[in-house]
């Protein structure tokens, strides 16, 4: 998504109000404020983006915050949720060392460490991303994921049958494969993704060209580097901080120079993403 539109939205959108329906009792006081945002990977099938662009300038670094030893918390949305054993392995191979994170050395990032996520008790109904936030942060208040620190990342996984509804009014399978956003909780910034269920209709075939799982992977994979370079994208509102690494005449981040192009790493299908060192698309 190019920054013009995440600036209009992070200076114009309120937040909306919904509510999302919990079977936990949980009372959160936490001050959620207004101006966060997010960063869009769109439905391409399996089409890769640089045969879009097929000129890449690179990656500017813009001084905004990076997490430099990404800590990963899954939180999958309720049981209904597919593929769970697989993200919890999938994590903590991929952001440990792998040739992967290696990769992102270049850009100041070194590895990091991912543990198994939650299984919350939500309804399978769909959301808007304001209830996403509220849901994240009322997990936070009542003990079950940790207090966000400059590192932690927060991927949010979800069963098939849900539309997650981005503050701009697009919707997941429709519009995205996935996002990654930023929102300000008690003056934090919270880092969180949104990955919906990779094999209901529209984003089976519109998120990659392999196997559910393979894809599943892929984008959790764009997402998290995304999140890792370049993790208050949706909180700039100029080309400097708090962006981080960014390709500003393209408009895009790392992932998106590369995306729907597949690779593989610690033994994971990964998307490839955008190596300045290389000028390619590379996964180590």
């Amino acid at each position: 998504m190019a920054l013009s539109r995440l600036l209009l939205l992070s200076l114009s959108l309120p937040l909306f109000a919904a509510a999302c329906a919990t079977d936990d009792d949980v009372t959160d006081d936490a001050v959620i404020e207004p101006g966060s945002s997010f960063h869009l990977m769109p439905l391409t099938g399996d089409k890769p983006q640089n045969a879009i662009t097929p000129r890449i300038a690179g990656l500017t670094f813009f001084g905004g915050p990076l997490l430099k030893n990404v800590n990963v918390h899954p939180v999958f949305w309720n049981s209904a949720t597919k593929l769970q054993s697989n993200i919890n392995s999938f994590y903590p191979a991929v952001v440990g060392g792998s040739p992967l994170y290696k990769l992102l050395a270049q850009y100041n990032i070194g590895s990091g460490t991912a543990v198994a996520g939650i299984v919350d008790t939500s309804t399978t109904a769909s959301v808007r991303d304001s209830a996403v936030q509220s849901r994240i942060s009322a997990l936070i208040t009542a003990g079950r994921l940790p207090a966000p620190t400059a590192n932690t990342y927060y991927p949010v996984h979800f069963p098939s049958g849900m539309t997650i509804t981005a503050p701009d009014g697009s919707r997941s399978c429709v519009q995205f494969c996935a996002y990654h956003g930023t929102f300000v909780r008690n003056g934090v910034n919270v880092n969180y993704g949104i990955v919906p269920d990779i094999g209901q209709s529209g984003c089976s075939g519109g998120c990659g060209g392999s196997t559910v799982t393979n894809n599943t992977d892929s984008v959790a994979s764009h997402e998290l580097v995304e999140a890792t370079t370049d993790p208050a994208v949706g909180l700039a509102t100029v080309f400097g901080p708090p962006l981080g690494w960014y390709d500003q005449p393209d408009n895009q981040e790392i992932g998106d120079l590369c995306n729907a192009q597949q690779g593989t790493s610690a033994g994971f299908v990964v998307q490839k993403e955008w190596s300045n060192a290389a000028h390619a698309c590379v996964d180590h």
